[in-house]
């Protein structure tokens, strides 16, 4: 995609979408963009039809749908086929049937991003058994702990907080290139494009070990529970 949303923007999305939002969905995809001007290639159709709805119903997604929407969102590359396995195999009783006609509910497509979001690091069974304890009978909304948009804005929340904490925009692959310095000697033998690529595999390298080390802590916290 083109551009991306934040899980903060996410979640206004989902709950537009529900129809629990003052703002239609192309608002805050516009407010995200920072500008009105806007093609179907940036946007799916799917959510321009829905911010032309003459009512307030929750908007019905297919799979695509859902698809389209997750890979709005920054580090949240979905397929089509991974999420047909995912309803039929994988996280069947996760998701259950189709809760709008032949169409999935927006906290169905929110459960789909909580767990595309945890598949990063834990197994389909470790899943099931982390989202038991705040969804009780995974199916069933009606004895959740809290509901999945919920779940899920609070996290984005935390993710969001946690990308400003240095007190400005610097991504972190940002901050771990300023970090990146050759020594003198080794600079002098290197064309701007070498110190580049090296740069690239550097802050490549320095992410793959704070991912791994996240994992495993992840998996540390886990079983302490």
């Amino acid at each position: 995609m083109s551009f991306q949303l934040t899980r903060v923007q996410m979640t206004k999305l989902l709950y537009a979408l529900k129809g629990e939002s003052v703002e239609t969905p192309l608002h805050i995809i516009q407010e995200a963009l920072k500008t009105t001007t806007f093609t179907e290639e940036v946007i799916p159709n799917f959510l321009i039809k829905a911010s032309n709805r003459k009512n307030q119903l929750e908007y019905g997604l297919s799979t695509n749908e859902i698809v389209s929407l997750a890979n709005l969102c920054e580090l949240t590359s979905l397929k089509s086929t991974s999420i047909q396995n995912w309803i039929k195999r994988d996280v069947k009783e996760l998701i259950g049937q189709p809760e709008l006609g032949k169409k999935y509910s927006i906290e169905q497509a929110a459960m789909l991003l909580i767990v595309r979001d945890l598949k990063a690091i834990f197994d389909f069974e470790r899943i099931r058994n982390i989202l038991t304890e705040v969804f009780n009978t995974l199916s069933d909304r009606s004895d959740d702990l809290m509901s999945p948009i919920t779940f899920y804005e609070i996290y984005g929340s935390v993710l969001e907080s946690l990308d400003t904490s240095s007190g400005n925009d610097i991504t972190l692959e940002k901050r771990i290139n300023s970090k990146i310095k050759f020594p003198s000697q080794i600079i002098s033998n290197l064309t701007n494009d070498q110190c580049y690529t090296i740069r690239r595999i550097l802050v490549t390298t320095v992410l793959a070990v704070l991912a791994s080390h996240i994992q495993t802590r992840a998996q540390t916290y886990l079983n302490d529970i």
